[in-house]
């Protein structure tokens, strides 16, 4: 029996005695030094001799390279509340123990007072070590988590620990390595979180390769691990590093994992990703870090182990960003305590907003400021997710649903969501959605983000080919917490939170609220917003609806009206076009949307337009000033 890398671990390997286990090993060249002669001749004290000052030499590597303290503990950022066993929970629950444990033993502080005993000493550390260790059996062998927290453990300090426990911990992990090699390849990942198939495929080859790399074969495993991490990266991430929305939801743990091998690429002076895929990465970091909230918060994405904007920061380190780039300024501005940080902008020359039809996903951002509109969409799964933080605050959070019913029938989705339109400039961020339904029905959604106004426009629209008694539910997330007050006698409402106040105005539905006529804008229980609209005898509905969050104007007076929309002199039906114009104050703006193409010009408030559809504010002469225009 023999244990090296890439071939074949023996389980009778389990039952050797400690001077047995390390005869056994192959080492890559010919013995020397206290480790491997002493391994070779079965020495326990000459090899654990060799082994404390090799691991006493990784520590000191560690601390050498910057941010070592912030990565010292960095395998705690993939741990699971949820999905970990109690072994898995013992150990984390020990390793922030050891955290807590001073690098040094002090007797008395500079004033001469003793300082407070820790709670727990490195004879303890190492009592509770082996203890732990006796629950890992070959039928329950060590999980992969549970070998990244070992491995680190025996980076920071293995040399700290009793010689009895040092060797069992070191030939746990080497054991758990070499099949690991063995088996990678035949592992079947169809079932595991793409975050772990980096974790299990990647990182963990690349690291343990440097801890055991006099050992035949660790070569080729660190080079394995390279591989995997290369190309797991890139199968995870469009052309221009936009990650797939499938992974957001675990996004975090994915960037730990790579974000802990460019680390230790760094203290071991080997890069772990070559040029090619370091940009790519530099690319995928700059997005995350615009979709991080004020809040210092991945959008999309729930907060697990490690802040989100730590995190962030550490990443662009490590990608070797520049400083002065404005993600890394951004971050470097939200890392600053609360109380005493300034209000910043940062100025950029290229715009932040980004999308993706391959990973589903959009971004809009209008600044780089602490008062900055942020709006996430993803629409990989059956509802399009969003994520809207107005001026800094959280302002919408989840899935957008919808219920249509035709002639009674309820209709549901046929297909997928497709992104058909996105636009991108100076004026605003505009992104539609496409999914076909049930018996020939299509639903369409807008979303805009102006760059230099504070509102969001949200929309849906429904077409078909029938005429019909449609009844549509556009139902919006909006973030928990958040309480809305429908005015007395308009269908407006106003969304508000502490330092936040946002005004709904549904322009689709008449101003004033009607007994008689259907419709309604409404907050349930669930904290959804709930657009209802009705319409008879048509074949398409259109339902836009406004969130205004504009500072100088939440008192100003509101009034809205639908349009009349012509062609050839001719009055449009509502299910051809649709027309509505919004004033606050001095402030108006108009919306147009084309839901059956016309065979001439439309006009619309005096405006004639052949385009589907036109968002836009009026000036002070009356001239249409457009945000959008859609062909």
């Amino acid at each position: 029996m023999s244990i090296e890398f890439g071939q074949s671990v023996p389980q009778q390997i389990v039952s050797l005695s400690d001077e047995e286990f390390l005869q056994a090993i192959q080492w890559k060249s010919k013995p020397s030094g206290d480790l491997m002669k002493g391994a070779q001749t079965g020495d326990l004290a000459r090899f654990t001799k060799g082994l404390s000052a090799r691991l006493k030499e990784t520590a000191k590597q560690k601390k050498q390279v910057k941010h070592a303290a912030e990565m010292m503990w960095a395998s705690l950022w993939s741990e699971e509340t949820e999905d970990e066993t109690c072994r898995t929970s013992d150990l984390i629950k020990l390793i922030k123990s050891v955290q807590e444990l001073p690098g040094k033993n002090k007797k008395t502080s500079n004033s001469g007072k003793r300082k407070k005993t820790p709670e727990l000493s490195w004879d303890e550390v190492s009592r509770l070590l082996r203890g732990w260790l006796s629950q890992v059996t070959t039928s329950e062998p060590l999980r992969p988590y549970e070998l990244l927290l070992l491995t680190e453990l025996l980076e920071n300090v293995g040399a700290r620990l009793a010689p009895e426990t040092l060797i069992s911990v070191w030939r746990q992990c080497l054991f758990a390595a070499a099949s690991l090699c063995f088996n990678l390849e035949e592992t079947d990942f169809s079932e595991t979180p793409e975050d772990q198939v980096l974790l299990v495929s990647g990182e963990l080859p690349w690291r343990l390769s440097f801890l055991f790399s006099e050992i035949s074969g660790a070569k080729h495993f660190r080079q394995l691990g390279q591989q995997n991490l290369r190309e797991c990266f890139f199968d995870r991430t469009d052309n221009d590093g936009t990650p797939h929305a499938d992974y957001l939801p675990r996004i975090d743990f994915w960037l730990a994992t790579l974000t802990r091998s460019l680390f230790i690429g760094q203290v071991w002076k080997k890069p772990v990703l070559d040029k090619e895929a370091l940009e790519r990465f530099q690319v995928s970091v700059e997005k995350l870090a615009a979709a991080c909230d004020v809040s210092g918060k991945i959008a999309l994405c729930p907060t697990h182990s490690v802040a989100h904007l730590n995190l962030l920061t550490l990443a662009a380190y490590f990608a070797e960003i520049p400083g002065r780039n404005a993600e890394r300024l951004y971050l470097k501005s939200l890392s600053a305590d609360k109380k005493k940080r300034e209000s910043f902008m940062i100025q950029a020359e290229d715009q932040a907003s980004s999308q993706s039809d391959w990973s589903a996903l959009a971004l809009m951002r209008n600044y780089w400021s602490d008062a900055a509109n942020l709006l996430a969409v993803s629409w990989n799964g059956e509802l399009p997710e969003l994520s809207l933080s107005a001026m800094g605050k959280s302002l919408l959070g989840g899935s957008w649903d919808f219920s249509l019913t035709v002639d009674g029938k309820e209709i549901t989705g046929d297909g997928e969501w497709s992104s058909v339109c996105w636009n991108s400039d100076e004026d605003a961020d505009y992104l539609e959605l496409q999914m076909d339904l049930e018996s020939g029905y299509t639903l369409e959604r807008q979303i805009l983000l102006p760059r230099n106004q504070h509102f969001v426009f949200l929309s849906d629209i429904v077409t078909g080919t029938e005429t019909t008694n449609l009844e549509y539910r556009s139902v919006i997330p909006v973030t928990l917490g958040i309480a809305g007050a429908l005015d007395d006698e308009t269908h407006e409402m106003v969304l508000k939170t502490k330092g936040l106040s946002a005004r709904v105005f549904p322009i689709g539905l008449p101003q004033e609220r009607d007994f008689f006529q259907p419709g309604s804008l409404t907050l349930n229980d669930q904290s959804q917003l709930v657009l209802h609209q009705q319409v008879s005898e048509a074949n398409g509905l259109y339902a836009p609806l406004i969130i205004d969050w504009e500072p100088g104007l939440k008192r100003k007076p509101a009034d809205w009206a639908s349009l009349t929309v012509s062609e050839g002199g001719n009055i449009s039906a509502r299910d051809e076009a649709s027309g509505h114009r919004l004033r606050i104050g001095k402030h108006q703006l108009l919306v147009y949307r084309s839901l059956k193409k016309g065979a001439q010009a439309r006009a619309v408030l005096g405006h004639h337009t052949n385009y589907e559809s036109v968002i836009g504010r009026f000036d002070t002469d009356g001239d249409l000033m457009p945000l959008l225009y859609v062909e």
